[in-house]
């Protein structure tokens, strides 16, 4: 008799925590070979449901996608319930990579009046230029802001839709299935959210590394009046 767990939500919790299968075997009492059996078609017995709810402080019910009792499945059953993840732990990564990398880029270009003109332009054709200077720079931040997220959250979408992950995986099981639980949805839109704090400090040491090397690789080959400029530049904050 086993359980049909969410095999693409246990994979998602092990990797959250840096885990690798051979730690979380050694964590949760399993053989390693059971783990992966587990991740790879989701079927384990109601003690080792109990295991891995354990490790990761999780309800049995957390992990199952279907509500009923203990059933007997055949080696090519297939999920048809998932639970939600709009990214998956590495695109989530690399999402929140790019999405501080560019915003740094568009920012410094846009307060140091290096096109792209263009973010003024659209704020200008939105916006009337009455109002104060920093109102409309204000606006100008707005907009790169929100376009370099839209842009990093769609390079995290293709990215899981190449590997079969995330909210395209998700919504893939749901039109196939035919089912759609909108309270469920929102329950595991706000796990997202929860989750994805957690992690923030990787892409962020990443960010910091590759803008630290960067901004000394520029300062090291800048002339003595660039050096200047931006000493001015920097005295306005």
């Amino acid at each position: 008799m086993k359980m049909l767990l969410d095999k693409h939500r246990l994979i998602t919790e092990r990797q959250q925590r840096a885990w690798s299968q051979t730690q979380l075997a050694e964590i949760s009492g399993l053989s390693l070979r059971t783990i992966q059996r587990i991740e790879k078609n989701g079927k384990a017995s109601l003690e080792s449901v109990k295991a891995l709810a354990s490790v990761y402080s999780l309800h049995i019910t957390d992990l199952r996608i279907i509500n009923s009792d203990e059933v007997s499945l055949p080696d090519n059953t297939q999920p048809i319930m998932v639970n939600f993840c709009f990214l998956s732990l590495p695109a989530k990564i690399l999402t929140t990579t790019v999405f501080i990398l560019s915003t740094l880029v568009f920012l410094f270009m846009l307060w140091t009046n290096i096109p792209p003109a263009w973010i003024n332009e659209l704020r200008s054709a939105i916006f009337s230029n009455q109002l104060s200077a920093s109102i409309l720079n204000m606006i100008s931040t707005s907009i790169v802001i929100l376009l370099t997220l839209t842009m990093a959250t769609l390079i995290g979408v293709l990215f899981d839709a190449i590997r079969d992950e995330g909210v395209y995986h998700y919504i893939k099981y749901y039109i196939q299935s035919g089912k759609l639980s909108i309270p469920r949805s929102y329950d595991k839109t706000q796990q997202v959210i929860i989750a994805y704090g957690k992690f923030l400090a990787k892409p962020l040491i990443i960010s910091s590394i590759i803008v630290l090397i960067s901004v000394v690789g520029i300062y090291l080959n800048m002339e003595d009046y660039q050096k200047n400029n931006m000493a001015r530049f920097l005295q306005k904050f």
